[in-house]
């Protein structure tokens, strides 16, 4: 299930720390482990990881958010400045480990940075 999010209500301020998110590939014995490879959206596009704090006035301490986002290059922002998604939705699922629900977040990309691959 996605649930997009009205992030109008809530301040996500980017910590600077972006990193490749890495694919993982599931073995015979039904594991999962990590294939060394940076995992791709359905499009063959990289995915991205950008830790941001989340500043929701109804909180009482902040947390660390990781969002995942598709770009053919390392998304950018300010360090320690709000940062506004394109499309930013939660997706629910249940996860095959431990059987409970849990929440990621994803995102078609960062307002205002160039999410297009660089011409040659």
């Amino acid at each position: 299930m996605r649930l997009y999010l009205d992030t109008n209500r809530t301040t996500l301020i980017f910590s600077g720390k972006v990193i490749p998110k890495a694919e993982y590939v599931e073995l015979t014995n039904g594991e999962r482990r990590r294939s060394g490879n940076q995992a791709k959206d359905e499009n063959g596009t990289p995915l991205w990881t950008m830790d941001c704090f989340s500043a929701d006035d109804d909180s009482m301490r902040a947390e660390v958010v990781a969002v995942t986002v598709a770009s053919h290059e390392e998304p950018t922002a300010r360090q320690f400045a709000p940062v506004k998604f394109v499309n930013l939705r939660a997706n629910v699922y249940v996860n095959s480990q431990t059987g409970r629900a849990a929440t990621s977040l994803r995102a078609d990309g960062v307002e205002g940075a160039n999410q297009a691959p660089k011409a040659a």
